[in-house]
């Protein structure tokens, strides 16, 4: 998996203090990473919305961007299986098959369902069709851009332990490339200091 941010609100700190400041009819905030706090803390994230990345996802599963797409306050640009031929793309190993020893079952039922994909290329049977068979392991690449409001909540829940690994590693990754103010923000839900979490793994574990 490799994620690179590629755009983003130049100075967000900064912006989001001096967008926050007309509320109060002045153009600029004497104190910004104070009034940030105190925004997230009071919950007037509508301020958020201004601030924007845009991330280049690489090498995640078919599964993985299924569960992110869920996140619908972002936009998204994801290679095609309808354009491009998926024959010798490569796919992703949960680890869980490697350590309960499954490996060669997994391998095989991956390249049973590739081979017969390129049987069916083969056979001029359009991409748009042949990628029925598809597995959800098969590796695709994807550009995503979101505000930090909908990044707040992403990582709320996407940085959760009972997420799954692979949008967890994700979400971790995107997080380490912002702005380091901001990430007080991007945390688990239990870790928010805002919202109620019924299961408090990460408290529990110290993390």
């Amino acid at each position: 998996m490799k994620v690179t941010l590629i755009d983003q609100t130049q100075n967000p700190v900064q912006k989001i203090a001096d967008i926050a400041s007309i509320c109060y009819g002045k153009d600029k905030s004497s104190n910004p990473d104070k009034l940030l706090h105190s925004l997230y803390e009071n919950g007037h994230h509508s301020v958020f919305e201004h601030i924007y990345f845009t991330f280049k996802i690489e090498g995640i599963s078919r599964a993985c961007s299924h569960q992110l797409v869920r996140h619908r306050m972002a936009s998204y640009t994801q290679r095609s299986q309808r354009y491009c031929n998926e024959g010798n793309v490569r796919h992703i190993l949960p680890q869980s098959v490697e350590l309960e020893d499954c490996y060669e079952q997994y391998e095989y039922a991956i390249g049973h369902a590739i081979g017969e994909y390129n049987k069916l290329i083969a056979a001029d049977v359009p991409a748009e069709d042949a990628r029925y068979i598809l597995p959800n392991a098969t590796a695709t690449d994807l550009y995503m851009t979101l505000n930090l409001s909908s990044f707040i909540h992403f990582s709320n829940v996407r940085l959760c332990k009972r997420a799954q690994w692979e949008i967890r590693e994700l979400a971790g990754k995107m997080v380490s490339l912002v702005d380091k103010k901001l990430q007080f923000m991007l945390v688990p839900k239990c870790k928010s200091g805002r919202i109620i979490c019924n299961d408090k793994c990460g408290k529990m574990e110290g993390k």
